[in-house]
């Protein structure tokens, strides 16, 4: 009987380890950078800062959209052979939020910077 006291402490014990850390090791992986740079392609290079989007009330989930954990990257569906492609979603997510929160860049050059 104490065998089996002592034998299920320990596994109890293990559980709760390996069930902190990973919940450490995801919170981890969740924090994003303050900014993310961007190949923008001929127009040049888009700066796009998280943490400005999360101090104006954005949520991760009205651009991650499909919520999951951990959050992928858009590339990851949004590839060239996709209904929408990475570029395309961009362009589309982006300034449609901008222009519906009247909020935020909505011309070319106000996101891509040369250099």
């Amino acid at each position: 009987m104490k065998k089996f006291l002592i034998a299920g402490f320990i596994l109890a014990t293990a559980t709760v380890i390996v069930f902190c850390l990973g919940a450490f090791i995801m919170a981890q992986e969740q924090t994003p950078p303050d900014s993310v740079t961007r190949e923008g392609g001929a127009l040049g290079k888009v700066v796009f800062s998280h943490k400005g989007h999360v101090e104006s009330g954005v949520t991760c989930k009205e651009c991650h959209h499909l919520g999951e954990t951990p959050v992928k990257k858009c590339e990851s569906c949004h590839t060239a052979d996709a209904k929408l492609d990475a570029k395309s979603a961009f362009h589309k997510n982006c300034i449609d939020c901008h222009k519906a929160k009247e909020k935020g860049p909505t011309g070319c050059m106000d996101c891509h910077k040369k250099g």
